[in-house]
């Protein structure tokens, strides 16, 4: 991963948290289309991730980096996407806050065929709220009795009471790419509940999944979950 921006603005222009994209318009070469889609977007102790399946190409759209607030400008440095790291990429955003979340114009993004794009998007906040768990995270380990997945890879952010996840493994010789989000709540026994807004992961749209959450300390989480009866222990480390 590269390093952190080491200038962080103390009063950036929105607040922490989770916001749902309400619509989108994208310029190619002049020509504009008004798009549709299930997009999360959080921000997050100085981090930002958004995730979605995007319908022109078949597949998915994520990515997660640093947010570096200078003067009220936003400049986006992703470390990682669907695919890996990602090195050399930034990008300065005009983002301005509304009563319902804020607007963002994004100039110059790279496209499949090596040409550039321009988007204009409107957000509507979903949550501000702060959890002892929010931040960016990735696994490093993933542990379970059903082995079948391998090299598997994880970013996941926690904001706003929410989380986008985004990951990669290999499973009987294919590789795989999936990514979900949704809501978060806790109860009084220390059990986490997320609600699943939507996914790639089949049969996961819709359905609550019960964890136990754990931080070791500031920098380290554990995920204790079940899947079809079998337990799963996915460790992270703060990025």
């Amino acid at each position: 991963m590269q390093s952190e921006p080491s200038s962080l603005d103390a009063s950036p222009g929105i607040d922490d948290g989770a916001y749902l994209l309400d619509g989108v318009i994208r310029t190619v070469e002049g020509e504009t289309s008004k798009l549709l889609r299930d997009q999360m977007k959080i921000y997050a102790n100085n981090r930002f991730m958004f995730a979605f399946f995007d319908e022109q190409t078949n597949m998915i759209d994520a990515a997660t980096g640093y947010a570096h607030w200078v003067d009220g400008v936003l400049t986006e440095t992703p470390i990682a996407n669907q695919e890996g790291p990602v090195e050399g990429l930034s990008f300065q955003i005009a983002l301005e806050s509304t009563e319902a979340g804020f607007t963002q114009i994004v100039r110059g993004m790279p496209s499949d065929n090596g040409g550039t794009y321009d988007l204009d998007e409107v957000w509507e906040t979903l949550s501000t709220e702060k959890t002892a768990f929010d931040g960016l995270w990735m696994s490093q380990a993933r542990e379970s009795e059903n082995a079948e997945w391998s090299n598997f890879t994880e970013m996941k952010l926690i904001g706003g009471g929410h989380y986008i996840f985004f990951q990669r493994y290999d499973y009987k010789g294919k590789s795989f790419k999936n990514f979900g989000f949704g809501s978060i709540r806790g109860d009084s026994s220390g059990t986490i509940t997320e609600t699943v807004m939507t996914s790639t992961l089949e049969g996961y749209s819709g359905t609550d999944h019960p964890l136990k959450v754990e931080l070791a300390d500031a920098n380290h989480m554990t995920q204790i979950f079940m899947i079809d009866g079998v337990e799963v222990v996915q460790s992270y480390i703060r990025v």
